[in-house]
């Protein structure tokens, strides 16, 4: 997950709260510019907290080459010579390769 942006978005969008209401309250200029100042400083540091919680999550992405059709993740198996005496589901394609490298071998 992307969470670099955070910190920005939370203290643009406060930023933007805070002028507004400013401006409706008929704040000075100066007065204006301290406000907004201290608004970004202190939502910069509540969207590096919250940028923080996200990336402590470790959301794992899924990567679309590991999900097969149905959206169950499939376990990549390396094809050796051990896993031809095991029984299972992920073996039945290293069988069916077995045999025909050994008909290639054969020919």
């Amino acid at each position: 997950m992307n969470t670099n942006r955070i910190p920005a978005l939370v203290m643009l969008l406060a930023g933007a709260v805070a002028v507004i209401v400013t401006y409706i309250n008929h704040y000075s200029l100066e007065d204006m510019l301290v406000v907004l100042i201290l608004t970004l400083i202190v939502f910069l540091v509540i969207g590096v907290v919250i940028k923080l919680i996200f990336d402590s999550f470790h959301i794992e992405e899924v990567d679309e080459d590991r999900v097969d059709d149905e959206g169950e993740v499939v376990e990549k198996t390396e094809l050796s010579d051990d896993n031809e005496d095991t029984e299972g589901e992920g073996n039945a394609g290293s069988d069916v390769t077995g045999e025909q490298t050994e008909q290639q071998e054969e020919a």
